[in-house]
């Protein structure tokens, strides 16, 4: 019989495979789950946006018909900052370059997948275990590129690199929407 340690699960699934792994492996999985989540939001999003435009042409200033327009522009809205946000986080995982900069890239990522994940859920609940798990992936390789390279790891400067994220997130979505929609006045 051949021992093998208790931390590794006997289980076809890359997520549990992974996490026995080295830190590249783990990033390139976490690269895979933000690009499936980003490839699921786009599509609702051009799918939303559809309905919306269509919605939008043919608005009447009926009061029922602007609140169902003004509720889902504010829908969409939200899965724009979603993806910007997202992308935010891929483009940190593109830029480590090295074992010695995957805390410092990384670190500001945690909150904002942990952001998003908060805005989603009301949204789209069955989004919340892939982000879920792409949070505590992200955690666990920070956690271990800090450990492997004596690397401390500062949460101020990382809180304000996160806030910084999503504060560009959210322009870059609220002025995607404006442009779409430049006649509505209710944001």
């Amino acid at each position: 019989m051949i021992n093998q340690s208790k931390w590794v699960i006997e289980n076809e699934s890359k997520g549990h495979l992974v996490r026995a792994s080295t830190i590249k492996p783990r990033i390139d999985y976490a690269t895979e789950i933000v690009d499936s989540l980003l490839d699921i939001l786009v599509q609702h999003r051009h799918d939303v946006n559809q309905n919306n435009l269509d919605l939008y042409k043919r608005l009447d200033n009926n009061c029922q018909s602007l609140a169902t327009l003004e509720k889902q522009v504010k829908y969409e809205l939200e899965l724009a900052y979603t993806i910007e946000s997202l992308r935010q986080v891929r483009r940190s995982l593109d830029c480590i370059v090295g074992l010695g900069n995957v805390p410092t890239v990384l670190s500001p990522t945690i909150s904002v997948v942990r952001t998003i994940r908060s805005k989603l859920l009301a949204l789209m609940p069955a989004m919340d275990f892939q982000l879920g798990e792409l949070s505590l992936l992200l955690g666990g390789i920070i956690i271990d590129a800090a450990h492997l390279g004596s690397t401390t790891l500062d949460f101020a400067k990382a809180n304000e690199t996160s806030s910084r994220l999503l504060d560009e997130a959210k322009l870059i979505a609220d002025s995607k929407i404006c442009k779409q929609f430049p006649n509505l006045d209710f944001w």
